[in-house]
């Protein structure tokens, strides 16, 4: 199925998931690559409590923002597939009297 077919609530929570999951890998990514601010040897030298990491508390913040837009995305998605399928078996449903 193309996700032109889908309904446009239905794809707008798609796109909403799809940007939630591409916004933790740029957390993630984000996070690795603040490692050597939080732990590199120039923070050695300087001592750990003087700067503050601001590149990896950003990431760390993304990430679980990302986290919380793909699960409410993904949670709208199945809402949607539980009230389509619903829809589906009251239709199909053929009484005999």
């Amino acid at each position: 199925m193309s996700v032109r077919e889908l309904p446009a609530r239905v794809r707008a929570y798609v796109y909403l998931t799809w940007a939630g999951m591409a916004l933790s890998a740029f957390g993630i990514l984000g996070f690795f690559l603040s490692f050597d601010a939080v732990a590199g040897p120039s923070r050695w030298a300087v001592g750990v409590h003087h700067d503050i990491p601001w590149g990896a508390y950003t990431a760390i913040f993304a990430w679980v923002t990302g986290l919380i837009v793909t699960w409410f995305g993904r949670r709208r998605i199945d809402a949607a597939v539980r009230a389509r399928k619903r829809e589906l078996e009251d239709a199909a449903r053929v009484e005999l009297d």
